[in-house]
């Protein structure tokens, strides 16, 4: 039953991300493989060339350029080809799947990092909730709901924009991926970054009087993930580093 279950979620969430064109751009761009070890590509099946729309499939990212496939003729168009038409594709970008990511990395890391405390004292049901929506939730589906979100589709209110800046700033210099808890009076933030961009944030109600701080969580705890590595730091430490960096003019 759980196999099934983690399989299903992991179609439902990691798979529907990984396969995300704007996740695929940097998946290639940093040759991030999945567990089947093959090479990403981006291919829009959904292509049309030329004043005819002749029906093609467009690579998009590839080392050699733009490449097209002509499924009619069943082959690679040559550059000459290709030369002087003009392509339409189309890509589909699932409204909540950095969401739902962000979720499972929450829940995931949560109770890897925290324990027991994760579990007496965030509201981790709402993150099943989140994790676990479809593509079309209802106005019912978040009745009650209490986490506050925001993502790379969804921008923060204006109150919350100079932090969206510094969270984007952060998950940037991160050369791979990062997690980071940031404890506040009634809520755990939680911020999420994959392959040096930021995707999501979620403030989580919780019961923070007795977040265990020490000098590993000191104001917060980081996870980050660089070249197959995981590295373990407290907020304070990750935040010396991008500052660090911004003095050295290396965020990109």
């Amino acid at each position: 039953m759980n196999a099934k279950f983690n399989a299903e979620v992991g179609s439902k969430v990691d798979g529907v991300l990984a396969n995300d064109f704007l996740i695929l751009s940097r998946r290639i761009a940093l040759d991030a493989r999945g567990h089947t070890k093959k090479k990403p590509i981006a291919i829009s099946k959904k292509s049309t060339m030329g004043d005819q729309k002749s029906p093609v499939q467009v690579e998009f990212f590839s080392e050699d350029g733009l490449k097209v496939y002509d499924p009619i003729k069943r082959r690679n168009l040559t550059e000459e080809e290709v030369s002087g038409k003009t392509f339409t594709s189309s890509f589909t970008l699932h409204r909540f799947s950095r969401l739902r990511f962000a979720a499972k990395v929450a829940l995931a890391t949560g109770y890897f990092v925290f324990g027991e405390w994760f579990r007496q004292n965030v509201a981790h049901d709402e993150l099943r909730t989140l994790m676990n929506l479809d593509s079309s939730p209802s106005p019912e589906d978040f009745e009650g709901f209490r986490i506050q979100v925001y993502d790379e589709f969804t921008q923060p209110s204006e109150a919350d924009q100079q932090q969206f800046v510094m969270d984007e700033a952060f998950c940037r210099i991160v050369k791979g991926s990062c997690v980071y808890f940031v404890p506040g009076p009634v809520n755990l933030g939680v911020t999420v970054g994959v392959l040096g961009e930021y995707l999501a944030t979620l403030n989580i109600p919780a019961k923070t009087d007795e977040f265990p701080f020490s000098d590993e969580n000191d104001l917060g705890h980081t996870v980050l993930l660089e070249n197959g590595q995981m590295e373990r730091i407290s907020y304070r430490q990750f935040a010396r580093r991008v500052y660090d960096k911004l003095q050295l003019g290396t965020i990109g």
